[in-house]
């Protein structure tokens, strides 16, 4: 399977964590739905899975530690895994993937490679004022 960073699961991220839950839902569904063009076979399944990350990142930010680099990327980290394996169970239930053997060999690593990239752009969004919320 493809190992890389989720930079779109990035940018629905860093909308939740700066505007809250129901950005990050709306966001996360709208990428979702754009990145599903490009697989009709699976319409729905990149905005179902980007929406919930995006509500979860949304609900978390008021428990969020802004400042500590190792606190954002597991947080990001978690959504990515969370946000793959979701993918992987839809797709072993239609019988066009197993479960566990990418679990751990592509959505593991790439979760892993999602938060370590997600750090610094999360400190960027930060450091621009991005972050800094009132409520």
């Amino acid at each position: 399977g493809h190992i890389g960073p989720d930079f779109s699961l990035i940018a629905v991220a860093i909308l939740a964590l700066a505007e809250g839950a129901f950005a990050g839902t709306v966001g996360g569904f709208v990428l979702g739905l754009i990145i599903d063009t490009a697989s009709p076979d699976r319409l729905g399944l990149s905005s179902l899975a980007k929406s919930l990350a995006g509500f979860a990142a949304g609900r978390a930010r008021a428990r969020f530690n802004f400042g500590i680099p190792a606190v954002e990327g597991t947080t990001v980290a978690i959504l990515a895994l969370g946000h793959d394996a979701l993918h992987l169970l839809v797709l072993s239930w239609t019988g066009r993937s197993t479960f566990f053997e990418p679990l751990f060999t592509a959505a593991l690593p790439s979760a892993v490679f999602t938060g370590l990239v997600a750090i610094p752009l999360i400190r960027a969004a930060d450091l621009l004022g991005l972050l800094n919320r009132d409520d």
